[in-house]
């Protein structure tokens, strides 16, 4: 008997599994087979988990009276041919009393439930709906993405965006079934509702609006392509860089991305730099290319952070002083170059004096440039402790008939 019912139990398992399996990714590919109405309720690609919930409880009100009523008729079968056997008789009975009880189990228990409250039968389950991604339409009928997507099978007429324009900048949507940027087409979000007229969408990239550094190949943030996004630092870049775009975490008083652009690799470039801070960029000097690019998250002069860190410069090596040096800390910017943004969240300097080494702490890192403009060569260095020379670096030509030797730096602070 115990074999019996957990090879029932087994069946039942597999039985639901295999219903259920048929159905899980009909919107994608469509129903397979037809399944035939259970008390008003018919399975098909728009079906709702709570019309499923009632098919399948009328689904197996069905099944039990079946199956009682197959044990009836074999608890018939079995007296008919007990041959006046007591004991046969005895467990036929059985069998016959099991099937009516089985019968009548099934039909009152849906009686009482529908006569106590019909709802108990026809359980309403809140429909789940998404917050965030976009619904493509066509008529009635909707599909939901929740991210970038190749190979969409669905003909939508229409797309609308669920998201804010916070959280969900624009999608780009494409005729290619694999994502092709230079061929595709924005759509930029204005608001949760936001519904466009589209067509032949076979695959979709969204760009979510999150905090970091967006580089895009044409001017004024136009698009195609997609621009490329980053959050950390990269020392070998392949990007027509012509215009950027920066999302910050916070406020204005918190701290902000900083991004550096570089026309050499290893954050090197003999044209300058280019620099792009919260909604303000410049990248006169290295508008052509950009080979390598410094991301980094720096806190605004006035932070109590920024208390924490100070660059000192030398006119000696080994961080040494012999007649003079030169503290940078938080506080107003003594300028010192064209970059307005640097007044903000770096402290510029001009050296009066060769400076041949210098000493970093705590949460400062300083870039030095061979131009008071920063047209000239540039050199980043971020790490604690002391930089014992720098007429090996970049930035210093050993030979003092070359004059090329840093004229200017910016120390900024970055939160620990």
């Amino acid at each position: 008997m115990k074999l019996s019912k957990s090879l029932f139990l087994l069946i039942v398992i597999l039985f639901l599994f295999s219903f259920l399996g048929s159905f899980v990714f009909a919107e994608e590919r469509g129903l397979e087979v037809q399944y035939p109405e259970m008390g008003g309720e018919k399975i098909s690609t728009s079906t709702t988990l709570s019309e499923y919930a009632v098919y399948i409880f009328n689904f197996c009100i069905i099944i039990a009276a079946v199956a009682a009523f197959v044990v009836l008729i074999y608890g018939g079968i079995r007296y008919l041919f007990s041959s006046n056997n007591p004991g046969s008789m005895k467990e036929a009975r059985i069998w016959i009393y099991s099937g009516i009880v089985g019968l009548l189990i099934a039909l009152v228990s849906y009686l009482i439930l529908n006569t106590i409250n019909p709802e108990i039968i026809v359980p309403k389950l809140e429909e789940i709906k998404p917050n965030t991604g976009i619904h493509l339409i066509n008529g009635e009928k909707e599909k939901y993405i929740a991210d970038s997507q190749n190979r969409i099978t669905f003909d939508a007429t229409s797309l609308e965006f669920i998201n804010t324009e916070e959280e969900l900048y624009s999608v780009f949507v494409c005729g290619e079934e694999e994502f092709d940027g230079k061929n595709s087409k924005e759509l930029i979000n204005n608001g949760a509702g936001t519904t466009y007229l589209v067509s032949n969408v076979n695959s979709i990239y969204f760009l979510w609006n999150r905090p970091g550094v967006y580089l895009y190949e044409k001017a004024g943030l136009s698009t195609p392509p997609p621009p490329s996004f980053l959050q950390s630092s990269s020392r070998y870049l392949s990007n027509e860089t012509k215009s950027i775009r920066i999302k910050d975490p916070g406020g204005e008083e918190d701290p902000s991305f900083l991004a550096i652009l570089f026309s050499d690799i290893d954050f090197e470039g003999k044209k300058g730099i280019g620099v792009a801070i919260k909604d303000s960029y410049d990248i006169n000097y290295v508008k052509n290319k950009i080979s390598s690019i410094d991301v980094s998250y720096v806190l605004p002069l006035n932070s109590p952070e920024a208390n924490d860190g100070e660059v000192i410069f030398y006119d000696d090596i080994d961080c040494h002083k012999e007649k003079q040096s030169l503290s940078s800390k938080s506080g107003a910017s003594s300028g010192g170059n064209h970059f307005s943004e640097f007044n903000k969240f770096g402290k510029s300097v001009n050296f009066s004096f060769p400076v041949l080494s210098f000493e970093i702490k705590g949460n400062a890192w300083v870039i030095f440039n061979t131009e008071k403009n920063f047209s000239g060569k540039s050199e980043i260095f971020k790490e604690e402790g002391c930089y014992p020379t720098l007429k090996s670096t970049y930035i210093y030509l050993p030979h003092p008939d070359d004059e090329m030797a840093p004229k200017t730096a910016t120390v900024f602070f970055s939160p620990k």
